[in-house]
């Protein structure tokens, strides 16, 4: 019998590839059920993140530490998506990165070293990750690019178009940092939207 919490992922895989019902009892056998306290870490530095993690419920956050310690934001994750340090997972390196979880919540994880097994007994699997991985570099290259050419109040506009779920979830200082500009900054360019819109 299929865990319930797998549902979740099962549909969102059939959302881009075939897979039976064989498969998806196969694929329950590869992954972990995990509940989550706010701010726990599933990844940080220096250890390498050896795991893969879909949100079922909650919202996780991904992020550096610059020299001085100060905190960048680099994605969130919400309900039906991805998380982990990918550079990390494929290669086994130290982790550069922290994903925290920013509420309570629930996660399926799936482990490093049982990942081509699965590959190799569900074929479909091969497919739908690499749509996730192609899409994940996509996602990277227009957040660079946007950076670097657009301004704040643009930026936030993208967010909220990316993110519709999240303004009301996550503490307005994360948004800043994913934003890459001041909670002060964040509040004029707020009102500077409001103010087009009314």
């Amino acid at each position: 019998m299929i865990h319930h919490m797998f549902d979740t992922i099962i549909e969102k895989i059939r959302e881009h590839v075939t897979l039976s019902d064989d498969d998806a009892a196969l694929l329950s056998t590869y992954l972990e059920v995990r509940k989550l306290r706010k701010n726990q870490l599933l990844a940080e530095p220096p250890y390498p993140a050896n795991a893969e993690y879909f949100v079922v419920k909650g919202c996780l956050r991904h992020y550096f530490l610059d020299e001085t310690g100060v905190e960048h934001t680099t994605a969130f994750a919400m309900e039906g998506w991805w998380m982990t340090d990918l550079q990390s997972f494929f290669t086994g390196a130290p982790s550069k990165y922290h994903v925290e979880a920013l509420e309570e919540g629930e996660v399926i994880k799936l482990r490093r070293e049982l990942k081509d097994e699965m590959f190799n007994k569900i074929p479909a699997l091969n497919i739908y990750f690499r749509i996730l991985y192609q899409n994940a570099i996509i996602s990277q290259n227009e957040r660079i690019l946007n950076a670097l050419s657009t301004t704040a109040d643009e930026r936030y506009l993208r967010f909220v178009k990316k993110y519709p779920a999240l303004e009301n979830r996550v503490p307005q200082y994360l948004i800043a940092s994913y934003l890459g500009i001041t909670p002060e900054f964040l509040s004029k360019v707020k009102t500077r939207i409001a103010a087009k819109k009314s």
